[in-house]
């Protein structure tokens, strides 16, 4: 007999910070043994969603009224960090399936209601898919759909995805629509250098009725102003999404930097437990470079979480000013560049050992240089568009048009 889904009232609901690290470090020990295996086989294993499940951690930025925690995008990035440190592809996993819910607040609150009905239920994204949205009686028809680089699709219960639609007046109009995971194919081309256990396979709509409630336009949502943001109170719901969307990942690349700094520093303690003075004295310049690639990991978390609780912390989106916008996707790429770079520094001095499949430091290597490739991550456009709003001048069509 199915089980019943149960009530919002029935989800575990996570008090605090403290509480939210307290819950994920309890499940390290158990992902960090499974990690070399999430790796080859391309797939994070469904035990380990489950126990995530079971602490609410993936309920960590939903809405109260929906049954979540409500605790904001910090708490966010340092959870995802804490994953991620063992696992990486667990981590980038977790940040989607639980950073992305907060897209599913912008849309209607019939879609809400109904996607949540289920306790458990997870959100993948693909936020550029291809294809045709018509509209029909009472909602849309999407045909021909495809879209790569969906993160978490072997456990999405829906994913939010991003067409549209054109107008009788000939113009298109983004919009963003929530499909159940019944009404799509995934195709297995996850085949990478890195990141393999995510999972982020390409998925293919070929016909699809959406109902009018399972949509939302994009304008609004860059706005601020969609109608399902309006049912909940705290502002972190009426931010316009590009500046919220890539806190869900971000945490990944620092917490693959974290992990290698600590894989390498143990490898290195236990090289020279009984070494003599001497030999330990001649690594010198190996503790510098364990100092300095930590101290480059501590300052990205602490950028990105500054930021992040800037906008927890926000009363309504105009809090925020034009300067600390640009400042926000600023700070994603310095971090996520130089978490990648943190990496390649301990990987060059992991030696001819560090080259071998089943190499921690290797695995983290790959992972991290492939999460910091990232569109959100990209160095030029990021920093080019905080000095234009450093200079005081107005983004480039450019970049208003990538927000899109």
């Amino acid at each position: 007999m199915a089980t019943q889904a149960k009530s919002v009232e029935d989800r575990p609901v996570i008090a605090d910070s403290a509480q939210a690290l307290q819950r994920v470090r309890a499940l390290l020990p158990a992902i960090a043994g499974r990690a070399s295996a999430v790796d080859s086989d391309r797939r994070v294993p469904q035990q380990t969603i489950d126990e995530i499940k079971s602490t609410g951690l993936f309920n960590i930025v939903t809405p109260l009224a929906l049954g979540g925690s409500e605790l904001g995008f910090a708490d966010l990035v340092r959870v995802t960090a804490e994953f991620a440190a063992v696992c990486g592809s667990t981590g980038w996993v977790y940040g989607v399936l639980a950073g992305h819910s907060w897209l599913l607040n912008l849309f209607p609150a019939a879609a809400q209601q109904e996607v949540f009905a289920d306790r458990d239920a997870l959100i993948a994204t693909v936020f550029r898919l291809g294809g045709k949205t018509e509209t029909v009686d009472g909602g849309y028809r999407l045909t021909e759909g495809q879209g790569a680089f969906c993160s978490g699709i072997d456990f999405a219960d829906w994913v939010i995805v991003g067409n549209g639609i054109t107008l009788s007046d000939g113009s298109f109009e983004p919009r963003f629509f929530v499909i159940p995971k019944a009404d799509i194919e995934v195709v297995d081309d996850w085949f990478t250098v890195g990141m393999r256990g995510t999972g982020s396979r390409t998925i293919r709509i070929d016909n699809a009725f959406i109902p009018q409630h399972r949509s939302v336009s994009l304008a609004e949502m860059l706005g601020g102003n969609s109608p399902g943001a309006q049912a909940h109170n705290r502002a972190i719901y009426r931010m316009p999404f590009a500046d919220i969307a890539p806190f869900s990942i971000i945490g990944a690349p620092i917490g693959m930097a974290r992990g290698a700094v600590k894989a390498f520093a143990d490898q290195l303690g236990r090289k020279l437990a009984d070494a003599s003075d001497a030999e330990i004295g001649a690594q010198s310049a190996t503790y510098a470079r364990i100092a300095e690639a930590s101290a480059d990991v501590d300052a990205a978390l602490a950028l990105v979480v500054r930021d992040a609780e800037m906008i927890d912390n926000a009363k309504e989106p105009s809090d925020i000013s034009a300067l600390e916008r640009a400042q926000i996707p600023r700070d994603w790429a310095w971090a996520a560049q130089r978490a990648r770079y943190a990496t390649t520094r301990i990987f060059e001095a992991s030696g001819g050992t560090g080259i071998y499949d089943g190499n921690v430091i290797q695995r983290v290597w790959r992972d991290a240089n492939s999460s910091a490739q990232h569109f959100a991550f990209t160095w030029d456009s990021a920093m080019s568009q905080y000095g234009r709003a450093a200079a005081g001048l107005k983004p480039s069509e450019f970049a208003l048009r990538g927000k899109k």
